[in-house]
C-alpha cells in the first residue's frame, strides 16, 4: 500500500481531502473561462425551475426541533424519512440544470407527537474545493454546443494544471449523481 493510500482512508473509509491549488494558473484560467462566458453565454433565459419553493437551499439547516404544523401526529408514529437532493451551494458560473446542485441530505425525525427537521451537505472533494474557490467545477447546464466543448476543455485544463484535484472524482454527490463519488 503506497504513502497516499494510506493517507486516503481511515479504517477502510476514504478520507476526503483534495488538494486545489490557487495560483496564477488559477487566476488565468478563471479569465479565460470569464471572457468565453461573457461573448458566448446568453444570461437573458430564465430558471423559473429553480426559484420559489424549488430553488436550492444554500445553508444548511440545525436540528429543529418541535417543528410546528397543522394537523396531529400520532404518539404511536416515529420513524425518520431521508432524501438526497440536489442543492446548489454556490450560484452557477453559467449554464445550470436542476440536478447540477451539490448533495444535501434531508432528514425528518418524528417521535411521540413531535418532529425534527435537519439538512447536510454531503462533504465530498467538489463541495470542498468550491468552498475553497466558488463555483469551479462544469455543471450539466454547461453541455451545449461549443459553449460546452469549451466549457469541458476549460475544465480539463485545471485539471491537468492540478488547480482543481480530480482524483476523487467530479462527481456532484447528489440523488441522481454518485453520492461520495466526489
Amino acid at each position: 500500500m503506497g504513502k497516499e493510500e494510506v493517507e486516503r482512508t481511515d479504517g477502510g473509509v476514504v478520507v476526503v481531502n483534495p488538494r486545489p491549488n490557487r495560483g496564477i494558473a488559477s487566476k488565468a484560467i478563471d479569465w479565460l473561462e470569464t471572457l468565453i462566458v461573457k461573448y458566448m453565454f446568453d444570461p437573458s433565459k430564465p430558471y423559473q425551475y429553480l426559484s420559489g419553493n424549488f430553488g436550492s437551499v444554500s445553508d444548511e439547516t440545525p436540528p429543529c426541533k418541535d417543528l410546528t404544523f397543522i394537523g396531529h401526529l400520532p404518539e404511536c408514529l416515529n420513524g425518520e424519512f431521508v432524501r438526497v437532493s440536489s442543492n446548489a451551494k454556490f450560484a452557477p458560473v453559467a449554464g445550470y440544470h436542476w440536478f447540477d446542485g451539490d448533495g444535501m441530505i434531508h432528514g425528518l425525525s418524528i417521535k411521540d407527537g413531535k418532529a425534527t427537521y435537519v439538512s447536510r451537505y454531503v462533504r465530498t472533494s467538489r463541495l470542498k474545493q468550491e468552498e475553497f474557490f466558488g463555483a469551479k467545477f462544469m455543471k450539466i447546464g454547461d453541455l451545449k454546443g461549443l459553449f460546452g466543448l469549451l466549457m469541458v476543455n476549460i475544465q480539463m485544463l485545471r485539471a491537468k494544471l492540478k488547480v482543481l484535484d480530480v482524483s476523487y472524482g467530479t462527481g456532484t454527490g447528489e440523488a441522481f449523481g454518485t453520492l461520495g463519488g466526489g
